[in-house]
């Protein structure tokens, strides 16, 4: 290969770069955001919850709303806040779907969306906080709470900010968290069969081949 066949590649190379980086800055419109549908998100979310397939449908798309939200640049420290709960475990399975979601967050966001947990140091650090200045944390707390509440609004309207903050609240509240939640099926660990293959494999009378 010669000099100038070289230099051409590098061009190329430094281009797909700065095409890459473009798009990585790219947000999609809300409208673009909510059009992506995964039906297999959805019927999972059924079988760990005792909801209707329909509603289902319905907190997978306030999911990709708040996804959406905290893609945009510029905005305040968002929270999963009790109200919001019930959107948390759709985002916790939407992640399960490493592929899709990593897929939907980069031709929509041109990011990943990482999903961090409050840390045992943060939870540390606000209890601390906490106890020196009770009332100047419960402020600066209602303050976020509003900053957090006015993007909701800016961006997605007052009908969201009821739906998340009043209708959630009474749909989605204790009762419904301890009743409603169903363990994936575990029949098949104590099953006969079952039962009858681990005790061939122990006595070596059962050998798996590749």
């Amino acid at each position: 290969m010669n000099t100038t066949q070289t230099r051409n590649q590098f061009k190329i190379k430094i281009k797909n770069l700065e095409n890459t980086v473009q798009k990585s800055g790219t947000i999609c419109s809300l409208d673009q955001a909510l059009e992506y549908q995964n039906d297999e998100v959805v019927h999972r979310f059924t079988t760990l919850w005792d909801v209707s397939f329909v509603e289902a449908q319905d907190l997978f798309l306030e999911t990709k709303k708040w996804l959406w939200l905290c893609a945009q640049p510029e905005k305040p420290r968002l929270a999963i806040t009790t109200p919001l709960l019930i959107i948390d475990e759709m985002w916790h399975n939407f992640v399960l779907f490493s592929r899709e979601y990593m897929e939907y967050c980069h031709d929509c966001f041109g990011h990943y969306i990482h999903h961090a947990p409050t840390t045992h140091r943060e939870k540390e650090e606000y209890k601390q906080q906490y106890e020196a200045d009770p009332i100047g944390v419960a402020e600066k707390t209602t303050q976020e709470k509003i900053k957090q509440f006015g993007l909701i609004y800016q961006k997605l309207g007052v009908e969201t900010v009821l739906k998340w903050y009043i209708e959630y609240p009474e749909r989605y509240n204790e009762e419904f968290f301890k009743q409603s939640y169903q363990p994936m099926d575990m029949n098949w660990i104590t099953s006969p069969e079952m039962q009858k293959i681990v005790s061939l494999f122990k006595a070596g009378k059962l050998v798996i081949r590749n």
